[in-house]
């Protein structure tokens, strides 16, 4: 393993494994992957990390009410912007049928879609192009990298099944898993900046209400355009699935 770390970079091609253990460390090494993970998700579902103790915890068991704003925010949710299609609320059932529990509701259907959501260029991954101090290059392809998300799994070295899930990859390029919208505007501090979207490409609500609304009719624009994002729109096509 010192001898790996000390060498940057991915393994040869002609070597696609380069740490050699026997079945019996491999085995090991897999149990203890196994219990560290499991590890994470317990402590990331237990009361410490997820309470379930907000405003909208306690209207759902019956112990608050909403006001007239929120419940029109509810409303909203549910009804005509059609926002609990993927994140389930705590009351909704998506078009696969997929029901949140009536409590603690996460927000998502754990299922993965494409929204056309374009290029984050400002990514240091896209600058990426030219080799470094070991001659590794993390992205040969510069500026016209794209991320297929769930897609460049399945037809990737990681597709745990790849026999059977390979011939899907192409169903599911550019779809990305859909995420939790618990404390989706939570901040450290009313000036930080914050992210959206798979790669950070919107940086408020605002903006990915504005997307949604406006992604699929407004013209094409350049990055960087005047009025991207309010105008004119970046956002690629989504492809027929």
């Amino acid at each position: 393993m010192a001898s790996v770390c000390a060498t940057p970079g991915p393994a040869p091609a002609s070597d696609p494994l380069p740490v050699h253990l026997s079945a019996q460390d491999r085995a090991t090494s897999n149990a203890i992957y196994d219990h560290l993970t499991l590890a994470v998700a317990s402590y990331e579902s237990s009361a410490e990390v997820s309470p379930f103790s907000s405003k909208f915890d306690a209207w759902l068991a019956g112990n608050a009410q909403l006001s007239a704003s929120e419940q029109r925010g509810y409303d909203l949710f549910n009804g005509k912007a059609k926002c609990n299609q993927c994140h389930l609320s705590g009351n909704a059932i998506n078009s696969m049928g997929l029901a949140a529990a009536d409590v603690a509701p996460l927000f998502t259907d754990f299922t993965s879609n494409n929204i056309g959501v374009p290029k984050n260029l400002a990514i240091p991954y896209y600058c990426e192009s030219m080799a470094d101090q070991y001659g590794f290059t993390a992205n040969p392809q510069g500026f016209t990298a794209t991320d297929l998300g769930v897609g460049a799994m399945l037809s990737g070295p990681n597709n745990p099944n790849p026999q059977q899930w390979s011939s899907l990859a192409p169903l599911y390029n550019g779809k990305f898993q859909v995420p939790t919208l618990r404390n989706v505007d939570m901040r450290p501090r009313p000036d930080f900046v914050k992210a959206y979207m798979h790669n950070g490409y919107l940086k408020s609500l605002s903006e990915v209400v504005h997307f949604y609304n406006t992604s699929q009719a407004l013209p094409r624009c350049a990055q960087g355009s005047p009025g991207e994002k309010v105008s004119c729109c970046r956002s690629r096509r989504r492809p027929p699935t």
